[in-house]
């Protein structure tokens, strides 16, 4: 073969390497980079959304030590329970994520105002009980301009509200203090209680403010998160409840009973949810309060990308948890990479085809000295 032919194919060869040699190297580097991005998104998300529930939470531990506060320094008397009930409608009114506010009396009073919409034209109810000397209740509906729609007694109610975890709890702490996540019963919706406990003006124990909180805005805002076509993102209490999830139908369920109830980590609702957290080293609750960490995990014949952190707040040991397919990363490289390969033949049969005509050319060129054939 002549030299100057073997020349060009040795050219035209170098060439095509290095179109190979670069194609690979942005392949798997850009592969290195997109990944790392994943795992930054992910940990950037579940950051979002643990700084997002602190500041949920915030107002009501808030709302209810100013309660403490305007009841024992006297601006408001709660055992005045007309004025009461106005400050507790007032209160609701600042926040719509509040359902409920209220005080227990040690007489076993109680004052209670929460949102309720099923009398016409309410939007929020009154439950007034007076304990003694003879027990009353009664239930009022009142609009958002705090005109009464309707009245009722309710002589067969026996609440009492000493007898509630919210109440026993402030007063043991003597001070604030924060329920487990549980679903109230007028709403049938997640929720969360903070209570903290009120004296009278000689030092004794008068009661405790209540402020219940609905978390289904937590839903809410995960499901608004943009984390990826097929991510999503949870809160899970120390117990493996589901509090919150990007898909709200997977926080809670009802049994053959009608009761409500929290899913868990072990129902299996959300299996990748569950995956997830078993991919952590040590489980959710090895965390401690603000750390975060990142997985990757297998689940149903994918690889998926997993960040975890517990909420800073000790009241509240949730974690958050956020998970989404490495292909909803991958994909778009994907894509690039298809593009990137057919321009990458295109070329090399370019360079192929010019070459040969290169080659042709040479070939046919006559050398100098002699006269061309």
């Amino acid at each position: 073969m002549p030299r100057r032919l073997i020349l060009v194919i040795g050219l035209v060869a170098l060439q095509a390497m290095a179109l190979l040699t670069v194609l690979g190297i942005t392949y798997w580097a850009s592969q290195d980079v997109l990944l790392r991005y994943a795992e930054g998104l992910t940990a950037r998300i579940a950051r979002d959304a643990t700084a997002y529930t602190g500041d949920f939470l915030d107002p009501a531990n808030d709302a209810a030590l100013l309660s403490e506060r305007v009841f024992e320094s006297g601006i408001v008397d709660p055992r005045e329970h007309a004025d009461l009930t106005r400050y507790l409608f007032d209160l609701l009114k600042m926040r719509d994520d509040f359902d409920g506010a209220y005080v227990g009396f040690e007489t076993g009073d109680f004052v209670f105002v929460n949102r309720d919409t099923s009398h016409d034209g309410a939007e929020f109810r009154v439950k007034l009980v007076r304990a003694g000397p003879e027990r009353d209740v009664r239930l009022g509906w009142y609009s958002a301009d705090f005109r009464r729609h309707a009245t009722e007694t309710a002589p067969e109610d026996d609440f009492d509200p000493r007898t509630r975890p919210w109440y026993k709890a402030s007063l043991a702490l003597d001070g604030i203090s924060w329920t487990s996540p549980y679903i109230f019963f007028t709403t049938k919706l997640p929720g969360i209680t903070v209570s903290v406990p009120v004296e009278d003006r000689g030092g004794g124990v008068l009661g405790a403010v209540g402020v219940d909180i609905g978390i289904e805005a937590l839903s809410r805002f995960l499901g608004g998160l943009d984390i990826s076509p097929r991510g999503s993102a949870a809160i899970v209490s120390a117990s493996g409840e589901i509090i919150a999830h990007s898909d709200p139908a997977l926080v809670s369920s009802a049994d053959a009973s009608g009761s409500v109830r929290f899913n868990t980590l072990a129902d299996g609702e959300d299996p990748i949810l569950t995956r997830a957290a078993a991919s952590i080293d040590g489980g959710l609750n090895d965390l401690f309060p603000g750390e975060i960490r990142i997985s990757r995990f297998n689940a149903g014949g994918e690889v998926w990308l997993g960040a975890v952190q517990r909420l800073p707040l000790e009241h509240t040991p949730w974690t958050v948890l956020t998970y989404l397919p490495e292909t909803d990363i991958l994909e778009p490289l994907w894509r690039v990479r298809t593009i990137a390969r057919w321009v990458a033949l295109a070329a090399l049969a370019g360079t192929a085809i010019l070459g040969l005509i290169f080659a042709r050319a040479v070939m046919l060129t006559p050398r100098a000295g002699r006269p061309p054939s």
